[in-house]
């Protein structure tokens, strides 16, 4: 596994490039997610003194595929239109700016030029404060556009190679809460977040927090989200790219047990090819890496 490791990384096909990938189910996966999505250093909206607290990405959606990138955090928001409603992205009440039609088109056009890569949209949040948002819209603007794109919840338990055997195309996870107005034959139950509990949290806390959540692990019969996010009193989103590193490097058994690592700043530790070779290692030696976590 050594050479998994230090091999070369194409970060468009890692997916693609997982030896034996066919036998694993998408809940077996290890997902490198972008945790709030939707908040970029180059989003429309962005400012350097307010995103700060608010940012957590550094780039658009095609470029975050582009690195690796596979789950999505998405929060929305709504906005009634005249000629077009907008389903927007926002983190703490903050607009990026960003619409969700960019990140379909991102994903539409990353899949056409990747067509064995797997997706997830992660809908976290649906909704921005007490603000109307129209469920349906948002179901009926995802299924006429992205239907021939999403695997069917029905499918959650095929292998990989079942699901390329099935269909060139579906190569798309959505998830959500159960609410009116989202079709169950294209939205796959919500994603569960493991978080710390506290808005504030140093890596100290985070290390117990991933820990404790990781002794039962793995949960493989659903998709789940492991939050290994940091915020300090004088800021947002800290620079932890160092302590991911060292936490879910393959040489230890944490990330093995995971399924989506949600990060900020994602491309800027080695989290991809960790999830790219913790995937391998499952595809190759199954449930004989899951020996009981270390402290």
């Amino acid at each position: 596994m050594t050479q998994v490791l230090q091999g070369i990384l194409d970060k468009k096909k890692w997916m693609s490039n997982v030896l034996d990938i066919d036998r694993l189910k998408l809940t077996d996966l290890i997902w490198p997610c972008t945790h709030n999505s939707g908040m970029d250093k180059k989003a429309p909206n962005y400012d350097v003194l307010i995103g700060n607290w608010t940012t957590c990405q550094n780039d658009s959606f095609a470029w975050q595929l582009a690195n690796g990138a596979r789950a999505f955090d998405i929060r929305l928001g709504y906005t009634e239109g005249h000629d077009q409603s907008i389903f927007y992205f926002l983190h703490n009440g903050y607009q990026s700016h960003r619409v969700l039609d960019e990140l379909i088109d991102a994903t539409l056009t990353f899949l056409d030029q990747n067509p064995d890569e797997f997706i997830v949209f992660d809908f976290h949040q649906m909704g921005d404060g007490t603000k109307r948002f129209d469920h349906r819209k948002l179901n009926d603007l995802l299924v006429n556009r992205l239907h021939q794109r999403v695997i069917p919840p029905s499918d959650a338990r095929k292998t990989v190679g079942e699901l390329k055997r099935i269909s060139t195309r579906r190569r798309l996870v959505l998830a959500a809460h159960v609410v009116t107005g989202l079709d169950d034959d294209y939205f796959w139950p919500r994603i569960p977040h493991k978080w710390s509990g506290d808005r504030f949290t140093d890596t100290t806390e985070l290390q117990r927090h991933i820990s404790s959540t990781l002794h039962d692990a793995p949960f493989e019969t659903f998709l789940w989200s492991l939050s290994a996010t940091s915020y300090g009193f004088l800021g947002g989103p800290q620079d932890i790219k160092n302590h991911i590193n060292d936490w879910f490097n393959p040489t230890r058994d944490w990330v093995t047990r995971c399924s989506l690592i949600s990060t900020d700043f994602f491309d800027e530790s080695d989290i991809v090819r960790y999830c790219w070779s913790a995937t391998s290692m499952k595809a190759v030696y199954g449930s004989a890496l899951h020996e009981p976590v270390g402290a």
